[in-house]
């Protein structure tokens, strides 16, 4: 197992054991799992797109100006 694939086989055992806790009726235990599972999975998404340029909301203007500039339009 690669180092880089454990934060996703976490989020993947965090995701089944708060399905599988909810439909067996553990509520609060499922419930609890789940935020956790939201709170890494929006925080993994987060620092992933803080590494990549293109996927950043701030970039995109960035972006286009680069693009113009290698096309020689400005």
């Amino acid at each position: 197992m690669k180092n880089k694939n454990i934060l996703f086989y976490i989020l993947l055992a965090l995701l089944l054991t708060t399905v599988i806790s909810i439909v067996l009726g553990y509520h609060t235990f499922g419930f609890t799992v789940g935020f956790i599972f939201a709170f890494l999975s929006l925080a993994t998404g987060y620092f992933y797109s803080m590494k990549n340029r293109e996927y950043m909301h701030q970039n995109y203007h960035a972006d286009y100006v680069d693009r113009l500039k290698n096309n020689k339009k400005i």
